[in-house]
């Protein structure tokens, strides 16, 4: 998918129906952070300042909401498994970036993000 047909299809923060992916968007993956991008490593060190972690720069995180995936290319076969894959409930496509949560909490849902 290119760039513009993702920014015509993806949703902002007031069209997200699931409280956990509002939180998640709105207080971790774009809250306003000085120096950092939305590249899979900011979104890495975002959920790890977030969660209190260690920085490791480690895409995979096991956090008390869950385990987080951060996977780099959402235009990969990887992400597309992910997103099949009954083991993440929820996941968000970033465009330059996926995140993938598992948590026994959450039903299936996935979103297109700007």
């Amino acid at each position: 998918m290119n760039r513009l047909s993702h920014f015509l299809r993806a949703k902002t923060q007031y069209n997200l129906h699931s409280p956990f992916a509002y939180r998640l968007y709105t207080e971790v993956l774009f809250s306003r952070c000085p120096g950092r991008g939305r590249s899979a490593a900011d979104v890495v060190w975002r959920l790890e300042e977030y969660y209190g972690l260690p920085h490791s720069g480690n895409p995979t995180l096991h956090t008390p909401d869950g385990v987080f995936l951060v996977v780099a290319d959402t235009s990969s076969t990887e992400w597309d498994a992910v997103v099949a894959s009954p083991d993440w409930q929820v996941t968000l496509d970033l465009y330059r970036c996926g995140v993938a949560v598992s948590s026994p909490r959450l039903r299936k849902q996935h979103f297109l993000l700007r």
